[in-house]
């Protein structure tokens, strides 16, 4: 049953919303930041992909993460690089 103020301490989420680690949904935005430039196809040596770098500065920038939570954060911040940059490209 809810109390009063019950709904003022819990996020509300989507019913259809995959996602359930709210630390890392937290630091999302920032670590997108953080990352952006190696995955900027204008940034590159030789044609060849920063992505090893955009995770060691995950890892720098959040040392407390598990391993599996810093893969999950690199899996989701490299996804979004990656559809962003396919989007600039069709535009």
């Amino acid at each position: 049953m809810n109390t009063p103020g019950d709904s003022d301490q819990k996020e509300i989420t989507p019913p259809n919303d995959r996602r359930a680690n709210l630390r890392l949904r937290a630091i999302f935005d920032d670590a997108c930041r953080i990352t952006a430039s190696f995955f900027d196809p204008a940034q590159s040596w030789n044609g060849m992909h920063l992505t090893l770098y955009a995770r060691k500065a995950l890892h720098e920038a959040y040392p407390d993460l598990t391993q599996q939570d810093l893969a999950l954060l690199f899996s989701a911040v490299q996804r979004f690089h990656m559809e962003r940059n396919l989007a600039a490209c069709h535009s």
